[in-house]
């Protein structure tokens, strides 16, 4: 996205990574991240003893099921009882079938990162969800684990810290970092919420940095330097507003395509559900292109939604592109005055930890509505889901 502040942040990425992995147990293992995929995909970072530290949603699917009830005290608890809370919300929410299933559906996927014994923690959290299933009458496949690379670990760290040189970043340190920023998103069942937090988080250490590096100059050269720094941060606005209006307000063209999005799959899974619960001489040419024409509506909002995520991204980049020039323009006028961000570490760091209060204070007032209507969406598809279909409508 931008310059990585690698000098400025490391050391108190270190300090932050030493305190988060303090509770590690290297007799018993190592911090590591688990997925579980069934088309709702949801992330747990696990301690050394495999508790969970966090959770987070990997698509907008997945905030449906970590908004849930179920998920509000989740940390803490072992994969196994997370694995079974994931089928729980799942089995609830009608994205496992009861009933008939066709060929990849209630296909539940586990992969783990690291190096410790993936195997094991696979057939524990497998045993938990397969006794989570017992008489419920669904026939679910959990297929052998699959390996989640440092490489992908590197670049969700990326994607939530960008402001962080991952690529330089032990495994250790990475998954800390990951459960960090994790944490302070817990509360977003929002995937653009979430993308909005990290990238303004990075935007706001950035200008903590400037400001650091430009406090002690003359007044002349501070002139200089302040003029390039307007440019900055009032491009850094723009891509804030440009960002509310395309991909975050309740009116926005994402949100509105999400919405939908997220109707024409309650409809599509509900009445799905319910085709899967008739008897093989009940299911009729008129329900089966029924529910082809849900399904039809289904991937048609999806791609709207995509569409709409696509357009607001690339007006973003562009941006981007320019928040990038008008920030290497004051470091190079910095430099110019001798001012190396290597050479002021401690005066960065202050600045930026005193940003960063500023900076959660101000996020949660300006997205606060965001995130309580993303809550309250997930919360509603999810009544609407357990509700099901209700068979005199298909008269």
């Amino acid at each position: 996205m931008k310059k990585k502040i690698t000098a400025v942040l490391l050391a108190t990425l270190v300090v932050g990574s030493s305190v988060a992995l303090v509770s590690c147990n290297e007799e018993t293992g190592e911090q590591r991240v688990m997925n579980i995929s069934l088309n709702p995909e949801v992330e747990f970072v696990l301690d050394a003893n495999d508790k969970v530290v966090s959770v987070n949603a990997l698509n907008e699917e997945g905030n449906l099921v970590v908004s849930a009830e179920a998920f509000k005290d989740v940390e803490g608890k072992t994969a196994e009882e997370a694995g079974a809370l994931f089928i729980q919300v799942s089995k609830e929410t009608g994205f496992l079938l009861e009933g008939s299933v066709q060929s990849g559906e209630n296909t539940v996927q586990i992969s783990v990162s690291g190096k410790a014994d993936i195997q094991g923690l696979y057939e524990d959290v497998k045993n938990s969800m397969e006794e989570s299933l017992k008489n419920s009458g669904l026939t679910v496949t959990i297929p052998q684990p699959k390996q989640i690379t440092d490489e992908e670990i590197k670049a969700l760290v990326a994607e939530c810290a960008p402001y962080i040189d991952s690529a330089k970043m032990q495994y250790a340190e990475l998954v800390a970092e990951l459960a960090k920023s994790r944490k302070e998103t817990a509360e977003f069942y929002s995937q653009e919420l979430k993308n909005a937090y990290y990238e303004a988080k990075a935007f706001a250490m950035e200008q903590a940095e400037l400001e650091a590096l430009k406090s002690d100059l003359g007044v002349v050269e501070k002139a200089v330097v302040d003029g390039l720094t307007t440019v900055y941060t009032g491009l850094v606005e723009t891509i804030e507003e440009t960002r509310m209006t395309m991909l975050v307000n309740e009116d926005s063209p994402y949100q509105t395509a999400l919405k939908s999005f997220r109707e024409a799959k309650t409809e599509y899974l509900n009445y799905r559900n319910y085709i899967a619960s008739l008897e093989e001489s009940e299911v009729t040419t008129a329900t089966s292109e029924r529910l082809a024409s849900y399904q039809t509506l289904v991937e048609n909002t999806e791609t709207a939604l995509l569409n709409a995520g696509a357009s607001a991204n690339a007006t973003l980049d562009q941006v981007k592109t320019q928040i990038k020039t008008a920030y290497e323009a004051v470091l190079a006028k910095l430099k110019e005055y001798s001012r190396e961000a290597s050479a002021y570490i401690e005066q960065i760091s202050a600045k930026q930890t005193e940003a960063q209060t500023a900076f959660f204070a101000k996020f949660e007032a300006d997205y606060a509505a965001a995130k309580t209507a993303a809550q309250n969406h997930w919360t509603a598809m999810q009544d609407a889901l357990k509700a099901g279909y209700a068979e005199e409508d298909a008269q």
